[in-house]
């Protein structure tokens, strides 16, 4: 995968102890790799790569919410960079850190941290420069769902109109939280919690038959398709969709060229190689949207089959632009 297909700005969402943070740094550390592989892997040995694995990477910036420290100064509001020698400790330390975990770090008593519009505009004033190292930007805003109104709306702004080689991981553990228009700025990838049930063999064999479908040009085996999953029972469809939602996460990590992010044995990510690598991502970015909400629809007890149809032709029409 060429670096300028990728998205530039990322949801990661996943509760607490889902891996999601240590996954969006595994990310940076693509990005920002001077010598990725032939197969668009992070080398892992370059100076870049060790930077951004010991989180001092001048080009790898975090924004984290904070809070006055007691004893602190209360003249003005904290930013991240007033704490970062404690963040970056922290998350050495703990790659999987909690909220509170943290907030015990800072010593901030009983008050929640937050982002506020002091962060926003010292994110602003970190992108009027160049890069350090002359390459690419990587900003990861950890739980953005504690920015307030001002500080959103400011990085609505920077996300809307972003500037060269700059990229934004939002890590998330409550994406409902944000403004929508913050969400529909990003590539939405949903991090599953580390004891949820694999996917079951059937639904790959399902979403699998579906893209063949899609990519043969022929969608005339698209009915038959939907009134196969469509006969199922309803917990069936849903673990269907839940099951699809986690194996695109897979194919985007492929098609990202991070295919350790996606967790497969080797077979399995040999045979995902050959669906992954012939998707783009504005086709994840509106399928997982549009999987998002066919689940939404089961849940109110819509008729399955015209949903499933439904969902098909959007899987094929997307595919052949």
């Amino acid at each position: 995968m060429r670096i300028d297909t990728l998205s530039h700005a990322i949801l990661f969402s996943g509760e607490e102890g889902s891996g999601a943070l240590p996954q969006a740094l595994s990310l940076a550390k693509y990005i920002l790799c001077t010598q990725r592989t032939e197969d668009g892997q992070a080398c892992g040995t370059c100076s870049s790569c060790r930077k951004v694995q010991n989180v001092i990477h001048p080009d790898l910036h975090f924004v984290v919410p904070v809070n006055r420290a007691k004893g602190g100064p209360s003249s003005r509001m904290p930013v991240t960079d007033d704490f970062i020698d404690i963040w970056r400790q922290s998350f050495l330390e703990n790659p999987d850190i909690t909220e509170q975990q943290w907030y015990e770090k800072l010593d901030i008593e009983n008050k929640q941290g937050a982002i506020g519009t002091a962060e926003a505009e010292s994110i602003i004033r970190k992108l009027q420069f160049k890069s350090f190292e002359g390459g690419a930007r990587v900003m990861i805003i950890w739980l953005p769902e504690r920015m307030n109104i001002s500080a959103s709306n400011k990085l609505l702004k920077i996300l809307e109109e972003p500037s060269p080689g700059t990229y934004f991981l939002l890590v998330s553990h409550r994406p409902d939280q944000l403004l929508p228009t913050i969400r529909s700025r990003c590539m939405h990838v949903q991090v599953p919690p580390k004891d949820r049930r694999p996917v079951s063999a059937q639904s790959y064999e399902t979403l699998q038959n579906l893209l063949d479908l899609c990519f043969s040009g022929k969608p005339s085996g698209i009915p038959d398709w939907a009134e196969e999953v469509a006969s199922r029972g309803r917990e069936a469809q849903k673990a269907f969709l839940s099951d699809s939602l986690q194996i695109l996460r897979q194919y985007y990590m492929i098609f990202l060229g991070v295919p350790q992010l996606a967790f497969l044995d080797k077979p399995t990510e040999i045979s995902s190689q050959r669906y992954a690598t012939r998707m783009g991502g504005v086709f994840f970015q509106k399928i997982y949207h549009r999987l998002n909400t066919s689940l939404e629809q089961l849940e109110r007890n819509v008729n399955a089959r015209p949903l499933f149809c439904s969902l098909a032709f959007d899987f094929f029409l997307s595919l052949q632009r």
